[in-house]
C-alpha cells in the first residue's frame, strides 16, 4: 500500500483536502455528530476545491442512522430556470447545450441540502460549523498541486470571466504551486450564510446579485428559481448478494448504473478470472450499462419506469446477451469532469457518503464577482431531444453523475465508498467493489488497485498491472496504456471500511487526500 489507512474506534474523517478533513474531525471531537461534521467538511472543500465543488454546486449523499439501523438519502441537486426549456433551443444547438454556456448554470443545491441535514440532524449550531470555511476563505491557503495543475489547464476559460480571473490569476497568470488563494467576498457569503442559514443563499441580496450575474451572461434563472430550490429525501435503492446489500443514490443520480454493473458482473465467476479477463469484462459491462444510462436516467418525476425494475433478474438477462454485441451509441464525456467524495463516521456510528461537484473543471467557469459564487454547469447533461425522459425543461432536474456507496453486511455498515469519475463512476466504483469485497482486498488495497476505465466504444484506458495490454488489443480493445499511479485522471476515491472493532479510513493515493482518526 502507498497511503497507510486511518484506524479508530470512535469514527473517522477521509475527505480529498486535508484542511476539510482536520474541520470534519474537530466538530466530531467538539461532540458534533455526521451531519455537522459534513457541513464543517463540505463548507471546506467548497472554498479549498473550487475546481471540484463549490457553494454554486450540488451535492448528494447517503446517510446511515446507527440507533434506527436504517439508510436514508439526500438529492441536493439543482432545477433548471423555469425560463428554460429545449424547445426554444433546439434551432441553435445540436442534440445538448455546449458544455461552457452559461445556459448550462441551474440553481445551484448544495447550500439548501446542507440545510436541511443539519436541521433535521445536527447537534452544535449552525453557525459554528461554518467558521472554519469563512476564515480559510478570508487568510488564503496555499495552493495545491492538483488546484494548480487545473487552473493552468483551464487558464483560457477562466481568464475570459471577471470574477474567475480576479481570483485564480496573479499579475496575469495562473496562480501556481504554494501561492496563496485568497477569496474575500466567498469569505462574506459564507459569513452570511452561517447567519441567515438557507434563505441567506436563496431568498437575499446575495440571491439578486447571483441572479444579476448570471442574467447578465444570458441565463434567464430568477430570484424565483432560486426561492424554489429543494432537496429530496428519499430511501436508497439497493442490491442484494447474499448477506451483502449494496446502497445507492437513486435517480436522477448515477447510482442505478452501479448497481446494474455490479448485478451483470455477478453473473460471472469474478472470483476465478484473472487480472486481464476481468479488465475485459469490465469494459464490456460499462458499455451496456451506459446505453442504458442515456436510456432512462433523468429528473425522478420523469423516469420511465421504477428504478428497482431495472435490476430484476429479467433486466440483467437481457443486459447480459447484449455484452457480445457491437459498441451501443453511447456518448461518453470529452472532457474533464471533477468531483470530490468525502466519508465521514461519528462516533455513535452514524455515517455519511456524501459527494459533491460543479462538474467540469471550474463548472461553467462563470463566478460571481460581488459574491465570490462559482457556478457549475451541470446542465449540459440535459438533452434538447423532445420527449426523452431527460429533455431539458424549466424546473426540472437534469441527469446527474454523482453517486456514493454504502455497504451494509447483514444489518450492519461493512463500508463507505465513492470517487470521481463522471459518467466513468459506475465503471470505477463497480471494479473497485469487486476486488473490496470478492477478491478478498481491504478497502484500501481495493482502491490503490490497478484501474482500467472503459472510453467509450472498443476503448480503454489501463493503468500499469490492470491487465496485459497485448491480450486486450488480441480480443478487440483498443488499449491506451498509463503508467501508475496515472498522471491524467482515473478518478480519486475515498473510503471507510469496518474492520473488528475499529473503523479504516481510506484515501487514494491518485488524490491529495487524508484519512483522520477521531
Amino acid at each position: 500500500m502507498f497511503k497507510l489507512p486511518a484506524w479508530s474506534e470512535r469514527g473517522m474523517v477521509v475527505a480529498e483536502h486535508p484542511l476539510a478533513a482536520l474541520a470534519g474531525r474537530d466538530v466530531l471531537k467538539r461532540g458534533g455528530n455526521f451531519a455537522d461534521a459534513v457541513v464543517a467538511v463540505s463548507a471546506v472543500l467548497s472554498v479549498v476545491t473550487p475546481h471540484l465543488c463549490g457553494l454554486g454546486g450540488d451535492f448528494f449523499g447517503l446517510f446511515w442512522l446507527s440507533k434506527e439501523k436504517r439508510s436514508i438519502s439526500l438529492n441536493g441537486s439543482g432545477c433548471a430556470p423555469k425560463g428554460l426549456n429545449a424547445s426554444d433551443l433546439r434551432r441553435r444547438f445540436r442534440g445538448t447545450l455546449p458544455p461552457y454556456s452559461p445556459l448550462t448554470v441551474t440553481v445551484p443545491g448544495i447550500v439548501d441540502a446542507l440545510w436541511q441535514l443539519h436541521s433535521r440532524f445536527g447537534r452544535l449550531p449552525w453557525k459554528e460549523l461554518w467558521i472554519p470555511a469563512m476564515e480559510i476563505a478570508r487568510e488564503g491557503f496555499p495552493v495545491s498541486l492538483k488546484l494548480a495543475s487545473a487552473i493552468a489547464a483551464n487558464a483560457k476559460r477562466l481568464a475570459k470571466d471577471e470574477g474567475a480571473q480576479k481570483f485564480f490569476f496573479r499579475n496575469g497568470k495562473p496562480l501556481g504551486v504554494g501561492q496563496n488563494l485568497r477569496q474575500i467576498p466567498l469569505s462574506q457569503t459564507i459569513e452570511q450564510i452561517a447567519e441567515g442559514g438557507r434563505n441567506a443563499f436563496y431568498e437575499s441580496d446575495l440571491t439578486k446579485s447571483m441572479v444579476k450575474c448570471l442574467q447578465k451572461k444570458g441565463n434567464p434563472v430568477t430570484v424565483e428559481d432560486f426561492a424554489a430550490q429543494t432537496s429530496l429525501w428519499g430511501e436508497p435503492i439497493s442490491w442484494r448478494d447474499g448477506n451483502l446489500t449494496i446502497l445507492e443514490i437513486p435517480p436522477n443520480s448515477l447510482g442505478i448504473a452501479t448497481l446494474q454493473s455490479l448485478a451483470l458482473l455477478r453473473t460471472f465467476p469474478v472470483e476465478r478470472l484473472e487480472m486481464t479477463e476481468l479488465a475485459s469484462l469490465v469494459g464490456l459491462v460499462a458499455r451496456v450499462v451506459a446505453k442504458e444510462r442515456d436510456y432512462y436516467l433523468a429528473d425522478p418525476n420523469f423516469v420511465p419506469f421504477p428504478p428497482e425494475t431495472l435490476l430484476n433478474p429479467d433486466r440483467i438477462a437481457m443486459l447480459k446477451r447484449q455484452l457480445t454485441t457491437n459498441s451501443p451509441p453511447v456518448r461518453p464525456p470529452s472532457l474533464p469532469v471533477d468531483t470530490t467524495y468525502f466519508a465521514v463516521v461519528d462516533a455513535e456510528g452514524n455515517a455519511a457518503s456524501s459527494i459533491q461537484s460543479v462538474f467540469h473543471n471550474f463548472g461553467s467557469g462563470i463566478m460571481d464577482p460581488e459574491t465570490g459564487v462559482l457556478f457549475h454547469n451541470r446542465g449540459s447533461n440535459f438533452v434538447l431531444k423532445s420527449g426523452h425522459p431527460n429533455e431539458l425543461v424549466g424546473g426540472k432536474r437534469p441527469r446527474h453523475t454523482l453517486s456514493a456507496v454504502m455497504v451494509l453486511e447483514g444489518k450492519n455498515v461493512k463500508g463507505l465508498l465513492g470517487t470521481s469519475g463522471g459518467d466513468y463512476r459506475p465503471n470505477l466504483q463497480s471494479w473497485m467493489i469487486i476486488h473490496w469485497l470478492y477478491l478478498g482486498k481491504s478497502l484500501q488495497e481495493a482502491i490503490e488497485t490497478p484501474r482500467v476505465l472503459w472510453q467509450g466504444e472498443n476503448r480503454l484506458l489501463v493503468e500499469r498491472g490492470a491487465g496485459d495490454v497485448e491480450v486486450l488489443e488480441q480480443i478487440g480493445w483498443q488499449v491506451q496504456p498509463l503508467g501508475y499511479p496515472p498522471n491524467i485522471g482515473t478518478g480519486v476515491a475515498h473510503g471507510v471500511e469496518r474492520a473488528g472493532e475499529s473503523w479504516c479510513g481510506c484515501a487514494d493515493i491518485r488524490g491529495e487526500g487524508v484519512a483522520l482518526p477521531i
